[in-house]
């Protein structure tokens, strides 16, 4: 996890230039420490980020490896499906062909 550079020290010498009393600059900038500390494990960084979203889009990438085996599976069942209309389609079209056929032989015969 990465470091906050944070110097106390430094800071209160900057409130007391700016014109606060010393004590109150010191308190001020140990406070600041405080909560620097106590808030750090709660710091989100790049690396962290970017460990979330690389497990994240891991289980993106396994979601997708099952649904496109999944679409695999309806995919193959409506090309069956649709086999049996066609040949259902077929022998119905025969059905009403033939009889057509041999009226129009028998016409010309």
């Amino acid at each position: 996890m990465a470091a906050v550079a944070f110097d106390s020290l430094e800071y209160a010498h900057q409130l007391e230039a700016a014109g606060m009393p010393r004590a109150q600059a010191e308190v001020i900038a140990q406070g600041l420490t405080s909560m620097f500390v106590h808030n750090f494990d709660s710091l989100v960084t790049k690396d962290y980020l970017d460990a979330r979203f690389s497990e994240q889009a891991a289980r993106l990438d396994a979601m997708d490896v099952k649904f496109d085996a999944k679409l695999g599976l309806l995919s193959a069942e409506i090309d069956g499906k649709l086999g049996k209309l066609y040949v259902m389609f077929g022998v119905i079209m025969a059905g009403v062909a033939v009889p057509i056929i041999q009226t129009g032989i028998a016409w010309l015969a």
